[in-house]
C-alpha cells in the first residue's frame, strides 16, 4: 500500500469522525436532531468505510471487514444518510437569515444595555457578552452565538427563580393580573391568605379568590394608565387592608398587566382610633373640669358634665345617679343627657344586684370599681338593659363609681353606639373624670366650717391626693397632645422645678406644689390655635400675641381651684423676668412669685436642652449656660445657683 493512500484513508477517517462529533454538538445546541443525526451517522459510516478499505489494502481481514461486498456497500449507505441530513437541514438554512436578524437585535440590545445587566453573571458569561459586543454580527460564529443564548436561557431561568424568591419574601399579599382581572402570578403571602396553590389560582378572577369582594377594587377599563391612590377595604371578618395597584407597560407603552398589593392595617387603624378616642376623652375631662369649676351648685355641675360628655360626640348617652339607701336600693336620677332627652325610659332605676335589675351603674356602685360592658346587647348578665340599648342604638357601656369622702355616693354611666368601644387607656381617662366629679361633690357637700379642714386633707390623704394628681395629669396630657415636642415638656418642667425647690431648702409641700405648677404652667395653650403651637417658622406679631396670651388664659382656668398652692399665679407669672422684660405684666424682682421664678428657670432648662422647632437638641450643658448668662437680669440669682449646683455638682439627671 502506498503512503499516499494510507494518508488519504487516515485523513478521511479523522475528518469523518471530527465532522460527526461536530454534528452531534450541533444537535445539542440547535435541537435539530434529525438533520444532524443523519449527517453524524453518514459521516461515521464514511469513516468506517475508509477504515475497512485501509485494512483491505493492508491485507488485514477482521470481522465484518472480511466481506468486500459490505465494504463496498457502506459508502452507499453513508451517502444516503448524508443526503437525508442535507434534506432535513434545509430548515436550518431557511432559518439562518431570521436567526442572524435576531442575533443582530440581540447584539444591539447588548450594546445599549446598562452595566447593571451584568449583575449576577458568571465570569465566563460576562466574557462571552463582551466578545459578542466587540465582534458584532459578522465576527460572531453561529456556535458562539448559540452558546451565549444557551447561557442567557439558563441565566434567565435563574433570575426568574430569584425573582420569585424575592416575590415570596414580601410579607404582604402581592398579586399580578391582566386586563380582565385574571390572576397571572401571586406571592406566598397571597396564596396563604387565599388558602390555595399557585396552580389553583392562575386564570381566575382575583376578587373571587382573595379578597372575595365580588367585584374589582379598581376598574382598569376606566383608568388603565394611572396608579390609583391608596384605598381602604374592609372585609367581613373585620380586617382592614390598604390597597394599591401598579400598572406595568411594555417598551412600546402598551399595557401588559397590573401588580397589586394589599397591606393589612387592622391593628394600626384600631390603634389610631383608640388614640383619637383617648385624646378626645382627655379633652372631655379637661372641658368637664373647667366647666365644673364655674358651676354654682351640684345640679348644675352634674348636668354640665353629662352635656359636655355627650356633646363631644364620643358617647351617646350619659347620666349620673345618687344611690339611695332605702329598701329597694333606689337610684335617684340627678343629671342626664342624650339624643332623646327622655330620661324616664332609663332602665337603671335601682342599684340592686339582682338578675332582673343588674346594670353597669349598679355594678359600679356595689363593687366600688369601674364596670365595663363591651357588648351590651348580647351580654346575658345585663338583660335588664338590652331593650333600652336596642331601642337607642347603644352597643357598649361603662359604669363608674362616684365617691363622697370614703364612701360610694352614686355613679356615672356612659353609653357608646360602638361595641367594644372602651380601651383600657380610655377607661383610665374616664376614671380621672369620675375622680374629678367625686372631688367636686365632696367640695360642694362640705360646710363652710369644714373647708379649712378639707384643704389640708387634700395633701394628707393619699387617695384624695392621687385623685387630684390624676386630674392635673389629665390636663397636662391634653396640653402635650397639642405640641410637636418629642419630650413631655410639662412633666419635665415640673420634675426639674421640684428638684430645684428642694435644693433651695423649700418645704416638701411647697416643692410638691411647684411640681404641680410645672405640670400646668402652659395650660392656657389650650386656647391657642394648634397651628401656631406647631409652626416651624417665625411667628407674626399677631401670632406672637396669641401665644403670649396663654399665661392669662392659664390663670383664668386655674384661679377657681381652691387649693393650697398658687398654681394660677405661677401660670400667670412664669414668663416674667427679673429686669421687667417678661410678660404679661412686666413684673420685676421681688414682685414675681418665687414659684414662678423657679418654673421660669426649669422651663428654660427643659426647652433649651430638648429639641424644638427652632433648634435641635442642645443638651443640659447648653441649657445651664443659658440660665447662667441670664442670672440677675432674667432669672433670680438664688434659683440659678441652686440649678447649677443641682446639675453640675450633684449630678442631677432629668427623669
Amino acid at each position: 500500500m502506498h503512503l499516499e493512500e494510507f494518508l488519504l484513508h487516515s485523513t478521511g477517517i479523522v475528518l469523518a469522525v471530527a465532522a460527526a462529533l461536530w454534528a452531534l454538538r450541533l444537535i445539542r445546541l440547535t435541537g435539530k436532531t434529525k438533520a444532524w443525526l443523519f449527517m453524524a451517522a453518514g459521516l461515521v459510516l464514511l469513516a468506517a468505510s475508509s477504515f475497512g478499505q485501509l485494512l483491505v489494502h493492508r491485507g488485514v481481514t477482521v470481522g465484518l471487514f472480511t466481506h468486500l461486498a459490505l465494504i463496498d456497500a457502506v459508502p452507499v449507505f453513508a451517502y444516503a444518510l448524508l443526503l437525508a441530513g442535507v434534506v432535513f437541514s434545509g430548515a436550518i438554512f431557511r432559518e439562518r437569515k431570521a436567526g442572524l436578524e435576531l442575533l443582530e437585535e440581540q447584539l444591539q440590545r447588548l450594546r445599549l444595555a446598562p452595566p447593571e445587566v451584568e449583575m449576577g453573571m458568571t465570569a465566563s458569561e460576562r466574557a462571552t457578552r463582551h466578545a459578542l459586543i466587540k465582534a458584532g454580527r459578522n465576527g460572531v460564529s453561529i456556535l458562539t452565538a448559540l452558546e451565549y443564548l444557551k447561557h442567557e436561557e439558563r441565566r434567565i431561568a435563574r433570575m426568574l427563580q430569584e425573582w420569585q424568591a424575592t416575590f415570596d419574601a414580601i410579607t404582604i399579599p402581592v398579586f399580578v393580573y391582566d386586563r380582565t382581572y385574571r390572576l397571572i402570578r401571586a406571592n406566598r403571602a397571597y396564596l396563604e391568605r387565599a388558602g390555595m396553590t399557585a396552580k389553583d389560582i392562575v386564570g381566575k378572577s382575583y376578587f373571587e379568590i382573595f379578597p372575595k369582594l365580588g367585584s374589582p377594587i379598581i376598574d382598569l377599563s376606566q383608568n388603565p394608565e394611572k396608579n390609583t391612590p391608596n384605598s381602604e377595604i374592609r372585609l367581613a371578618t373585620g380586617e382592614i387592608f390598604l390597597s394599591k395597584n401598579y400598572p406595568i407597560y411594555s417598551e412600546n407603552n402598551e399595557y401588559r398587566y397590573t401588580l397589586h398589593t394589599l397591606q393589612e392595617v387592622t391593628l394600626v387603624k384600631q390603634a389610631e382610633k383608640s388614640i383619637r378616642r383617648i385624646r378626645l376623652a382627655l379633652k372631655v375631662v379637661a372641658g368637664c373640669t373647667h366647666e365644673m369649676l364655674r358651676a354654682g351648685d351640684e345640679t348644675q355641675m352634674l348636668q354640665t358634665v353629662c352635656r359636655v360628655v355627650v356633646n363631644s360626640g364620643l358617647y351617646r348617652v350619659a347620666w349620673i345617679g345618687n344611690a339611695e339607701h332605702d329598701k329597694n336600693k333606689s337610684l335617684r336620677l340627678l343629671a342626664f343627657h342624650g339624643p332623646s332627652q327622655d330620661a324616664g325610659q332609663l332602665p337603671n332605676s335601682t342599684w340592686a344586684n339582682t338578675e332582673d335589675s343588674r346594670s353597669p351603674i349598679g355594678e359600679a356602685i356595689n363593687t366600688g370599681k369601674t364596670c365595663v360592658v363591651p357588648d351590651l346587647v348580647h351580654d346575658p348578665k345585663f338583660r335588664n338593659c338590652q331593650r333600652y340599648a336596642v331601642k337607642n342604638h347603644l352597643a357598649s357601656a361603662v359604669g363608674l363609681p362616684l365617691y363622697q369622702g370614703a364612701g360610694v355616693w352614686g355613679g356615672l354611666v356612659l353609653y357608646s353606639d360602638e361595641p367594644f368601644a372602651f380601651s383600657d387607656e380610655e377607661i383610665d381617662v374616664l376614671e380621672i373624670l369620675s375622680a374629678s366629679i367625686s372631688f367636686g361633690i365632696t367640695a360642694l357637700h362640705s360646710t363652710p366650717g369644714d373647708k379649712p379642714v378639707l384643704l389640708p386633707m387634700v395633701h394628707k390623704h393619699d387617695e384624695t391626693r392621687a385623685n387630684l394628681e390624676k386630674i392635673i395629669v389629665a390636663l397636662e396630657t391634653v396640653i402635650e397632645a397639642r405640641h410637636p415636642y418629642p419630650s413631655p415638656h410639662q412633666r419635665l418642667v415640673g420634675d426639674i422645678g421640684m428638684a430645684i425647690a428642694l435644693e433651695m431648702g423649700l418645704p416638701d409641700e411647697q416643692a410638691y406644689g411647684i411640681r404641680l405648677a410645672g405640670l400646668l404652667h402652659d395650660i392656657g395653650e389650650i386656647k391657642v390655635p394648634e397651628e401656631i403651637l406647631r409652626k416651624t417658622g417665625g411667628l407674626t406679631e399677631d401670632e406672637r400675641e396669641q401665644l403670649q396670651r396663654h399665661t392669662q388664659e392659664g390663670y383664668e382656668i386655674l384661679r377657681e381651684l381652691d387649693l393650697p398652692w398658687p398654681l394660677a399665679q405661677t401660670a400667670l407669672q412664669h414668663h416674667e423676668r427679673m429686669d421687667g422684660s417678661g410678660y404679661p405684666n412686666g413684673l420685676t424682682g421681688e414682685k414675681i412669685l418665687l414659684e414662678a421664678k423657679i418654673i421660669a428657670v426649669a422651663d428654660t432648662i427643659e426647652a433649651v436642652s430638648h429639641q424644638r422647632q427652632s433648634h435641635p437638641r442642645l443638651g443640659i450643658p447648653a441649657a445651664l449656660a443659658e440660665v447662667e448668662k441670664g442670672k440677675g437680669t432674667l432669672f433670680d440669682p438664688a434659683v440659678v445657683e441652686a440649678a447649677l449646683r443641682l446639675f453640675r455638682e450633684k449630678g442631677y439627671q432629668v427623669p
